[in-house]
């Protein structure tokens, strides 16, 4: 009972810690920020992993084992949830549900006698890390080469992970084989590599989406054309043909504006009427059906998206009210 009481406080403690990290941003605008929130809070959570690792091999006890496996699984977790956020999907739910997964593999850790409880953590940890890399590979985030980057790393892990099952499965978990490729060194080494790559994408991102200042004040304000309702969309036509749509919207917006701006779930451009004119388009040259022309919708006035120069345009609507 007294182990339970004290897994419990922890576990309470380090997802309070981490959910004050990203939930802060519930309410304020930008895709780009929360994917960088749910990234710090990965990157707490792989800090705290290592540290209680640290702590349970200096005799800390089963407690720290568990918490630790906690931390361990929810950094590919944060990272699911990060990577579906650039695409604007809905990420409450699917936090919750990575936290309780977590607590529930610290359940396992907890009561479960190794190595068993090591073999649910690590196929958690492959099947999370598989889903990350699926999704990255079909994010419509730009730069390409930054999702590229990021279900590389992922897939990379899944595949470590698996192999380690495998090689426990055969060899078992106690062999030299097993010693050998998947002892804390040669794991630590590998979670290293994926974290530097992960680091490299994340810089990506962060440099694309953050034009120079002088960019920003040379480019006059936009307007930002977006399928409005993803979900119904999804649910209707299939996420594929959703995607589709993306790219046809973006592709008939550079057709008008090659200055253009990529946005989740659509785009930014200098066009006077652009919801209309780009349906115009999209059903003049890309076929779309008047059910698809009719998703189209004003990102700002949706609050799907928001970017520099709209916060500007609204700042200065805001001060001239005032004066």
């Amino acid at each position: 009972m007294a182990l339970l009481l004290t897994l419990i406080v922890i576990s309470v403690a380090v997802v309070a810690a981490v959910l004050i990290v990203t939930m802060l941003h519930l309410g304020t605008p930008g895709t780009l920020t929360l994917f960088l929130r749910f990234v710090a809070a990965a990157g707490i959570a792989a800090v705290g992993a290592s540290v209680l690792y640290l702590v349970y091999g200096s005799g800390g006890g089963v407690a720290s084992l568990a918490v630790g496996d906690m931390c361990m699984v929810l950094v590919p977790l944060l990272l699911l949830v990060a990577v579906r956020t650039l695409d604007g999907a809905a990420f409450l739910w699917p936090s919750i549900i990575a936290f309780l997964l977590a607590i529930g593999v610290a359940g396992v850790t907890a009561f479960v006698p190794l190595p068993g409880s090591l073999g649910v953590k690590v196929a958690v940890l492959a099947a999370t890390c598989a889903a990350c890399a699926w999704v990255a590979a079909r994010s419509l985030a730009l730069p390409a080469s930054a999702m590229r980057i990021v279900a590389f790393a992922s897939g990379g892990y899944a595949v470590f992970s698996v192999l380690r099952l495998v090689v426990a499965a055969v060899a078992g978990w106690g062999s030299r084989l097993y010693a050998a490729m998947f002892s804390f060194v040669p794991a630590t080494v590998v979670g290293g590599l994926v974290v530097l790559a992960l680091g490299v994408a994340v810089l990506q991102l962060r440099t694309a989406s953050d034009p120079s200042p002088q960019a920003r004040r040379d480019r006059a304000p936009g307007a930002i054309v977006v399928i409005g309702d993803w979900r119904l969309a999804s649910a209707a036509y299939g996420p594929d043909r959703v995607r589709g749509l993306v790219r046809d919207l973006r592709a008939a917006a550079r057709s008008l504006d090659p200055d253009a701006v990529d946005v989740p779930r659509g785009v930014e451009v200098s066009l006077s009427h652009a919801v209309v004119t780009l349906a115009e388009v999209a059903r003049a040259e890309y076929g779309w059906s008047a059910d698809e022309v009719a998703l189209l919708a004003d990102g700002v006035s949706t609050a799907a998206v928001r970017t520099h120069p709209v916060r500007l345009r609204s700042w200065r609507r805001g001060r001239s009210l005032r004066s």
